[in-house]
């Protein structure tokens, strides 16, 4: 194991990737809201240097801005730090991946300024029973909407197709997302084990531009899968970005991770990076 060296206290700054051209080129703004994992980057009871990070990384969520749309992909717990950094005042859809409290848990922050930020939300019927039984004083809070796996929504002019993936299931319904505009196609799946191309939807997830997915088959395939699947390299995207990341965890420095990670040739999401599509 790599031995871990104290990171420093300061938070990690915003970074704007452009896959091409420069900014008023772009159809596709992705903001990383949290990188980490369902305890985020530090743990509780810990520090940084304790965890060998370089930065903080919240809970997983993305803000993804089109030409004529603001998309919030999962409401965890921080997501207001990256929201507030990136400008964003309104929202045109929320779009959950699953109900587990890393990617839900800032819902009720979320619910108190829906009536005047956007209040459409999308999840699972699986999903929308959790909330019902977990949160009932939350009722009618949203304007909410079913997803089903491979019908894919329109907001504005991004489609959103609902990709099933292998997480947690029966018991949650778990999804990454295809968003695409007429120039920029990104694939969200930050946290998955598989794809599952035999259900509805499924084979969804290959050909991106972007895509942001969940690191653990990188960096611990023996958690993941025993037969040397990757899930990853199969997605076949033009550029690949490592998420639901924690040092502590993995018994990894944070440069011992972004080594690893440009060794399989993808790059290490930080909070608040913004890519440019």
């Amino acid at each position: 194991m790599e031995s871990r060296a104290g990171g420093d206290d300061q938070e990690a700054r915003p970074i704007t990737r452009a896959l091409s051209g420069g900014c008023d080129d772009a159809g596709m703004h992705v903001t990383l809201l949290g990188t980490g994992d369902v305890t985020g980057v530090p743990a509780p009871f810990h520090d940084l240097e304790d965890a060998g990070a370089a930065a903080r990384r919240r809970r997983p969520g993305a803000l993804v801005e089109t030409d004529a749309a603001t998309l919030l992909f999962d409401a965890p717990p921080d997501f207001r730090d990256g929201v507030r950094d990136r400008g964003a005042r309104t929202l045109d859809a929320t779009v959950l991946t699953h109900w587990h409290h890393d990617h839900v848990g800032g819902i009720d922050g979320l619910a108190m300024v829906a009536s005047t930020v956007g209040d459409r939300l999308y999840r699972t019927p699986t999903a929308g029973d959790r909330f019902r039984r977990e949160k009932p004083y939350l009722a009618d809070a949203f304007d909410e909407r079913d997803l089903s796996h491979g019908d894919p929504i329109e907001v504005a002019d991004a489609t959103v197709t609902p990709i099933p993936v292998a997480h947690d299931r029966p018991a949650f319904d778990t999804l990454a997302f295809r968003v695409e505009t007429a120039d920029a196609t990104l694939v969200y799946a930050p946290d998955f084990g598989a794809w599952c191309p035999e259900r509805p939807g499924g084979d969804a997830y290959r050909g991106a531009d972007l895509a942001v997915l969940e690191a653990t088959s990188v960096l611990a395939p023996e958690v993941v899968d025993a037969t040397g699947n990757d899930p990853v390299a199969d997605a076949a995207a033009d550029r690949t970005v490592l998420t639901h990341v924690n040092e502590h965890h993995l018994d990894r420095t944070t440069a011992g991770l972004e080594r690893r990670t440009a060794d399989a040739g993808y790059e290490l999401g930080a909070d608040f990076d913004t890519f440019e599509l």
